[in-house]
């Protein structure tokens, strides 16, 4: 198949590779949406005395920044990594066009609900987000019930259309699974998270349809009832890409370390405890809620039953690693599984405080929260998915491997993006914990310097990745082109080997 041909697969797939790459591609330009709009409002954040005007458009770019990241990013990304979950294991997707449809249509929905310049936050909570007055706008273009209306009608479709892929993905998976076979870990981790976004998504399109109700037919709104079927989807999305990641680190890091998985039992097992345990401790979201006392002993004990089984992850990727005899960090591929499982470390410890609840009301609805997540979100989230990327490039192409000069360049793109914004996670979190509250577009000149800092590694760090994804691309056009721009491939080395007796373990083991 041409380049040509590739591309023109790619908009209307024709087959499993095809989707992966559609679904990849958009999860890309969302996540490209995002990053511009948090730049913007990080701009805004660099001065300490915004007037109410500029508050406005900060409001403005950070509920976009929260919607294109989490309704787009976050809920097309995980569609990739589990098609070519399938793909890498021999299964395919069927229904090519149907999953080319949801993808366009659930992209376009979104792209007019976000153009009306929501101002309310990514959350939606009411009354903020069904209010349109001389106060406030919750859209500032859509300022008419029916606009507005229309706005989350979209939305909903968006939802609706995003839940139908997954329930897509499951389908075709089990139909083109080998009877009496079980999937590979890839793939398992990859479908129970399709079954988990397949079963919480759609509390989101409620959350949304029940307001397309009020301005159409005038139906009340109940805030705590909302709330409570909005978090049911609100908690279990912050997984959505890490768990499906989980499943390509256990693919990548024992190829890379030499070795079959330290145990993949445990993995196997891992996969109830995480599935369950994230659609059963969203109450930890409503930790200033009058909850009773019984209520928060379960939101305490419930998250840390969770955290074990991320610990257990760590635990068995760490001993695989350790137990290698060397790790082949020096492959793109390998290099970013690394990061982005050492980023889930020093990401989750953070977070260890928060579901207690007598430490809670320190660090709740401050910089603390912001600088955990998105730790995770930058190292696990991104890397993760960037590993995931550079090895489609590879498996597309047929005989491609980077060459040593584009992996060298790929890996300091890595680091570069990694260390700087290690650094602005940091910088949030001890900002928090001295004070300073999220979502505040005015605050204290004494966390001026926190602001200017984590703007500034930020633009530091961000052309790393850049430099990641385009040296990858580059590289694998010219080998598309059949012209050498990078120094030749690197010998073939005794990797392949070691990677075939990986896998003849880990089917021993399986």
């Amino acid at each position: 198949m041409s380049l040509l041909d590739k591309i023109k697969n790619t908009i209307i797939p024709k087959d499993t590779l095809g989707v992966v790459w559609l679904y990849t591609l958009g999860s890309v330009v969302w996540l490209a949406v995002a990053g511009i709009a948090a730049m913007n409002l990080r701009t805004y954040l660099t001065y300490p005395a915004n007037s109410p005007n500029v508050g406005e458009l900060y409001y403005s770019a950070l509920t976009i920044h929260g919607w294109s990241g989490i309704f787009g990013f976050v809920q097309f990304a995980p569609a990739a990594i589990i098609a070519f979950a399938m793909y890498k294991s021999k299964l395919s997707v069927i229904h090519t066009k149907l999953m080319a449809l949801y993808f366009w249509l659930a992209s376009i929905f979104l792209a007019i609900a976000l153009a009306g310049s929501p101002d309310m936050g990514w959350y939606m909570y009411p009354p903020l987000a069904i209010e349109s007055n001389s106060q406030f706008h919750a859209f500032l273009f859509y300022t008419t019930p029916a606009l507005m209306g229309m706005a989350y009608l979209f939305l909903t479709l968006t939802f609706i259309l995003q839940t139908a892929s997954y329930i897509t993905l499951i389908v075709d998976t089990y139909a083109t699974k080998p009877p009496n076979e079980k999937l590979n870990i890839f793939a398992a981790y990859g479908v129970a998270f399709a079954i988990v976004i397949a079963i919480t998504l759609p509390a989101l399109a409620a959350s949304t349809l029940w307001y397309t109700l009020h301005f159409f037919a005038g139906v009340p709104v109940n805030p705590l009832l909302w709330a409570l079927l909005f978090w049911f989807y609100g908690h279990p999305v912050v997984y959505y890409v890490p768990f499906p990641l989980f499943g390509a680190l256990y693919y990548y890091i024992p190829q890379f370390a030499g070795r079959p998985l330290y145990s993949e039992k445990w993995a196997r097992w891992n996969i109830y405890l995480l599935s369950i345990g994230s659609m059963l401790i969203w109450v930890h979201h409503l930790q200033t809620w009058p909850l009773p006392i019984s209520l928060r002993i379960w939101v305490n004990l419930s998250t840390l039953i969770l955290a074990s089984g991320s610990g257990l992850t760590v635990l068995n990727l760490g001993l695989t690693i350790l137990t290698s005899q060397k790790y082949n960090w020096k492959d793109p591929v390998g290099m970013g599984a690394l990061i982005a499982l050492v980023g889930f470390i020093l990401a989750g410890v953070q977070a260890l405080v928060l579901p207690e609840n007598s430490i809670n009301p320190i660090f709740h609805n401050t910089y603390y929260v912001v600088g955990h997540f998105h730790l995770m979100i930058w190292t696990l989230i991104v890397m993760g998915f960037t590993t995931v990327f550079l090895d489609m490039l590879k498996t597309t192409f047929t005989g491609f491997n980077f060459s040593e000069q584009a992996s060298k360049w790929m890996r300091i793109g890595m680091i570069w993006w990694t260390a700087p914004f290690l650094g602005v996670g940091y910088t949030m979190s001890v900002a928090g914990y001295l004070g300073l509250l999220r979502r505040m577009i005015a605050y204290p000149t004494f966390f001026q310097p926190f602001n200017f800092i984590e703007s500034f590694l930020a633009e530091i760090g961000i052309p790393g990745l850049l430099i990641t994804l385009s040296i990858g691309i580059f590289d694998v056009l010219a080998y598309a082109s059949k012209q050498t721009v990078f120094s030749q491939p690197p010998p073939s080395s005794s990797l392949p080997l070691t990677l075939a007796k990986a896998e003849e373990g880990v089917k021993k083991n399986g």
